[in-house]
């Protein structure tokens, strides 16, 4: 069994790769984590004359260290990093790798009564799009998790 996480930092990701791991885990299956970073090609004329190697090279530093953190606690896991329309790789992945599930982060709104996928076109479309078992992982603020907490890792 292939789960993918849809990775975007680890603190933002913290919660979606904990419950991930607990899956992947209790399953025996693999664990992949995955960061799209937008194209600065197709975000607009500012962002390609300031496009760096820079958010590439930082995301997939975090990657890698999660990913080092989650070997150490005896998950099967690997992690990439890829460049392209957010919402629109993640599902081509998730095809290419033949996932089986996917984790997903959403947050909880402050207004109360607006469905949450209203307000976050990358959930939106992968809600509508995903071809596989989704799983939504909503959490009340990053801001609740403590930085030692993603420091180590905790399952």
């Amino acid at each position: 069994m292939k789960i993918l996480v849809a990775f975007s930092s680890p603190k933002r990701s913290y919660q979606v790769v904990k419950a991930a791991c607990n899956f992947a885990k209790s399953n025996d299956a693999e664990l992949i984590l995955l960061r799209v970073i937008p194209d600065p090609q197709k975000v607009g004329v500012v962002a390609q004359l300031i496009a760096t190697n820079r958010p590439f090279e930082k995301a997939q530093s975090q990657i890698n260290d999660v990913v080092e953190k989650l070997l150490k606690l005896n998950v099967k896991v690997t992690g990439l990093v890829k460049i392209g329309e957010v919402a629109k790789e993640i599902i081509k992945y998730c095809s290419e790798i033949k996932a089986d599930y996917l984790f997903l982060g959403t947050a909880k709104f402050s207004k109360p009564g607006l469905f949450f996928i209203q307000r976050d076109p990358i959930v939106r479309y992968l809600v509508d799009n995903c071809p596989v078992n989704l799983c939504l992982i909503r959490h009340e603020s990053i801001d609740s998790i403590s930085d030692d907490e993603v420091v180590d890792f905790k399952l």
